[in-house]
Order: C-alpha cells, then structure tokens, then sequence
C-alpha cells in the first residue's frame, strides 16, 4: 500500500461542522410545525424547505408498522428507477409521507429558480429526502430539453432513518449528482437512524456527518463506515424513547470544536497515513479501541476499499501528466487520418485495411484510441459529479476542456462507429457511449462560444456530427433490405432514406461535413451508388440532383 494516501473526511467533517448552514436548517425545522411544510429564507439568502413529521408518525414507526416495500408496486417512486437497478425496495413510511405531499407543479418551479435547501427530522427526512429527488428528476428532464436556468437542491436530514435497500442506493449513485446532494446529521443518542442498521437489507447513501454529546464530530461516505457506526449505535442505544431527538446541543457544541481539537496519541500506534486517518475518525464517534481485533478487522477492511478508490482516482485522473500523453496520442491519430488512403477517406480506411502496413497502423492507432476514450469518459465522470462555477474565469476553463473534447469526439468516435459496425452490430446511436452523449450535449450548450467565427464556404476539416457515419452505416442496412426483401416496413424503411438525404444534404450546405465523404470508395458513395439504382434514373430529389450533377467534386 503506497504510504502517501490518507483520509481527508475527518477534515470535510470539520469542513461541515463549521458552516451555519446546518444550524440554520435545523432552526427552520424548529420553526416548522408537525405535520407540516414551510418555506422559510434565510441570512444568506438561501431558501430553506423544511419538513416536519408528527409524533404519531414516529411512535408508529418505532412499532415496526412500516416495512421495506417493491417500488414495482408503487408508481410514486418509479422515476428513481433506472435501467440498471429498475426497482428496488424502500420503506412504506417514505412512500405514504411523500404521497401525502402536496405541492403543486408551479410551485416546483418556482422552488428550482434559486439555491434551495431541502431539510427533515426523523421520519420527516424521509419526505425531504424523496421530494429533493423529485426535485432532481424535474430539473434532469429540463436539461435534457436544454434549459439550464435551474438550481439544483441539497438535502440535510437530522436524524433520519435509513430508506430503501442496495438498489435504491445504486440507483442513486448512477447519478453522481443526485448522490452528493444529501448530508445526514446523526447524533449518536439518537436511536432513530440506527433502526434499520443490522437487518442488513438497508443501505446508506450520501455523505453522513455523525456528532456526539461531547463535540466529536466526523463526515463518512463510505457504505462499511457509516452502517458500522450505526450498528454501535443500535447496540447501546434504547429504542423506547420517541420524541424526536434535539440537535440543537450538538450543532453548538460542533461549532464551539471547530478551532480545538486535542492531541491525538495515534501517532504511537505507527499506522500509515491512510490507517491513521481512518481510525482518527472512528475514534472521533467513540467506535474505536485499538485492542479491540473487530474494530481493527473493521479498520483494515475500511483501509483496503479506500486505497483502492484513492489508487483508481490517481490513475484516471492525474491532469497534467495524462494531459500531456492525450496530446501526444490526439497528434498521432491526427496524422493517421492525413496518411489514409486517397480513395477510402480516414473512416473507411480504419474499418477496412487492405494491406499488412495498413493492419499494423491500424493496431498502433487503436491503444491511442483507446487510450484517448479512457481518459475521456473518466474526465467525463469527474466533471458531470462537479457543479460547475459560474464565473468568468471557470467558465472560459470550462469552454477550453469543451473544445478539447469536441476534437476528441469528432476524430475519435468516428473509429469506434467503424469498429461496432465491422461487428455485423446495428443501431450504433441507440447504444452510444454515454460519455459521447454528454460532450455533444455540453458543446451543444455552448456551441456559440465554441465557434465563435462566422461560417465560411469551406468544408470543415472534420466532419462536425460525430455519428455521421453512424447514420451513413444505418442507410446502408435499410437500403439492403429493401433490395433483399427482407424490410419488415418499407414504407418506414423510404421514408428513413429520405430523411437521410436531406440529412446528408444540410451538411453540405452548411458546410459541416468534411470532403474526405466524397471519395470515391467511402461508405457513403457505395450508399449512393447502390441507392442510385434502387431509386432509378426517373428519382429527383435536392440530394440527387446535386449528385448526378457532380457538384460534390467542387466540394472543398
């Protein structure tokens, strides 16, 4: 184990402990009536939605009368689904709380307009937890019609009991953004959130920041570190008390800790820094004694999945080193595509090597290419789980890594088309990369300030849809089927073909495909040679006209 890792979340506990957001949130519950919502603002001008449950609702829960429950069976909750954890099981109380809310759809978007804190105590942060979900899904599908004018929302839950089991949780996790909206204040007298904690079933999500009565205070993220700590909890703690548990006291008393902490004697143990801040923050929540061989087990197994987190993050993301090795591979794949040969173009070339010079190029641009969508959908990843800051300066950072990523995407995906359909695969966009889907979508947004310039009449360099070859590809299998008779609809089948000329044909017209199309062995000619005589001598179209006449040769 490489001796330079630590832990940081003792210091991103300290980080939280000291901002008043929490104190405000919990004071907005205070204010907030059982039962009940309110919206109330605060110094920083931040909105706070806060969420209250009745003791009624508490006392029930304590008596086991809500269980996990199939979100196949409750349509409430479906829009958490997702295609790879399409259901999941979450407990009934959540879903009857938030069933029971009602908030209307123009007052959502008002909600979303600005900065908005979403917060909930005890089995209320079930409730806040489900609607700041909502919240994220709304403005999910805002973005995917290209509006950006919505804020998203951060949750902050007191006490809240865990809610749903690992499918739920991944389902959450598949979206970065989603995840790292949620911070779960527990105390560690509070027998609430530890209910769930060791039936094994329930798994946790978010960043937790668990306090004590003394002041000691850390943030986990990691699933074995928080469900551990609960399990101490439900160990030692009573569960017959059901009042909702005051933070108040614990929030003063983090405030108070944030400039002093004690000297820690972990020194004396010899742990490696990784180890050490582990156990610093076991310690911090009262959870660790150092002879005892559970909590070392427990320690060690900690240790080894984040040292393997750490080890992944350094490889995938070291950005002046691995910026330089993408340069020095976007340079060679730059000059493959200016060494292929005259009469196939870059696409073709790459899909079909001809000669034994041709293969061995071939394989040499492939561990760049590969290399190149390693380092892109990694980058992708880290960005999408970053908000992104909204000033000038980030913003013009932000519009050079976009660019960069559009010349990645228009020379590199291109060869990954070639490859998925020298596999006899059909249907390439429908199975897209969804790092290519996010570079186009962010470059779309910014198209303006990307080319800036006016459009000159000259042929781009490289061809600006990056799936262009994906639709040529697709046209020839529906034009095969058609001459084969194998076409399950003809008439869909036209009518795609159709839409693919005018496609092909604002392309030239606006210049944004490159001429290397034209080339006399390129896919596309084989298309329109063979479309050519499918469609007789007697078919006139924008397209066709522009062909028979030759105007392509002038297209530079």
């Amino acid at each position: 184990m490489n001796q330079d890792m630590f832990s940081s979340e003792l210091e991103s506990g300290k980080f939280l402990g000291s901002i008043d957001l929490l104190e405000n949130a919990y004071n907005a519950l205070l204010k907030t009536s059982p039962l009940a919502y309110k919206l109330h603002t605060i110094l920083c001008g931040k909105q706070v939605l806060a969420f209250n449950s009745s003791l009624d609702d508490i006392t029930r829960f304590h008596h086991g009368e809500f269980n996990l429950v199939s979100s196949e069976n409750h349509k409430l909750v479906e829009f958490i689904s997702t295609k790879v954890n399409p259901k999941f099981c979450i407990n009934k109380a959540a879903v009857d709380l938030f069933g029971h809310l009602s908030i209307s759809q123009k007052q959502i978007t008002e909600l979303i307009k600005k900065p908005l804190v979403v917060t909930g105590q005890s089995v209320g942060g079930y409730v806040s937890i489900l609607f700041t979900l909502w919240l994220h899904h709304v403005i999910d599908k805002n973005e995917s019609n290209d509006s950006y004018k919505t804020k998203r929302p951060i949750c902050i839950t007191f006490g809240s009991p865990l809610v749903g089991d690992e499918a739920l949780q991944q389902a959450i996790y598949e979206r970065p953004k989603w995840n790292s909206s949620f911070l779960n204040v527990v105390s560690k007298t509070d027998p609430v959130p530890c209910l769930f904690s060791s039936s094994g079933e329930y798994k946790p999500f978010g960043t937790y920041q668990f306090c004590t009565q003394v002041g000691g205070y850390t943030s986990f993220k990691d699933d074995d570190s928080i469900l551990a700590v609960l399990e101490d909890m439900n160990s030692t703690l009573s569960t017959g008390n059901f009042q909702a548990h005051d933070y108040k006291s614990e929030l003063i008393l983090i405030q108070e800790k944030v400039l002093y902490r004690g000297v820690s004697d972990i020194g004396e143990f010899g742990f490696n820094s990784l180890k050490a801040g582990i156990t610093l923050q076991l310690m911090e929540v009262g959870l660790v004694d150092t002879q005892s061989n559970n909590r070392n087990v427990l320690i060690e197994k900690i240790e080894a999945k984040q040292a393997r987190i750490i080890h992944k993050r350094r490889n995938v993301y070291e950005p002046k080193r691995k910026l330089n090795d993408m340069k020095i591979s976007m340079v060679c794949m730059e000059r493959y595509k200016k060494s292929s040969k005259p009469t196939m173009g870059y696409y073709d070339s790459y899909k079909n090597p001809r000669s034994k010079d041709e293969i061995e190029r071939q394989q040499v641009i492939l561990m760049h290419q590969r290399k190149l969508n390693q380092y892109w959908k990694n980058l992708v990843e880290e960005k999408e789980r970053m908000p992104q800051e909204e000033d000038a300066n980030s913003h013009n950072s932000w519009l050079t890594w976009l660019y960069g990523g559009m010349n990645y995407r228009r020379l590199v995906e291109p060869l990954d088309i070639a490859e998925y359909y020298k596999k006899g695969n059909a249907n390439y966009i429908e199975n897209r990369s969804n790092h290519y889907k996010l570079l186009e979508k962010w470059s779309n947004k910014e198209k303006e300030a990307l080319s800036p310039t006016a459009r000159t009449n000259k042929a781009a360099s490289l061809t600006e849809d990056s799936c262009f070859w994906a639709h040529v590809e697709e046209a020839l299998i529906s034009l095969r089927k058609l001459k084969n008779g194998s076409s399950i609809s003809i008439e869909v089948d036209i009518k795609e073909l159709e839409l693919f000329e005018a496609y092909v044909m604002r392309g030239i017209q606006n210049y944004s495909v490159s001429s290397d199309i034209f080339l006399e062995e390129s896919s596309l000619m084989k298309w329109w040679s063979e479309y050519k005589e499918y469609k007789g001598t007697s078919y006139v179209s924008q397209f066709s006209l522009y062909m028979n006449n030759r105007d392509y040769k002038s297209y530079r």
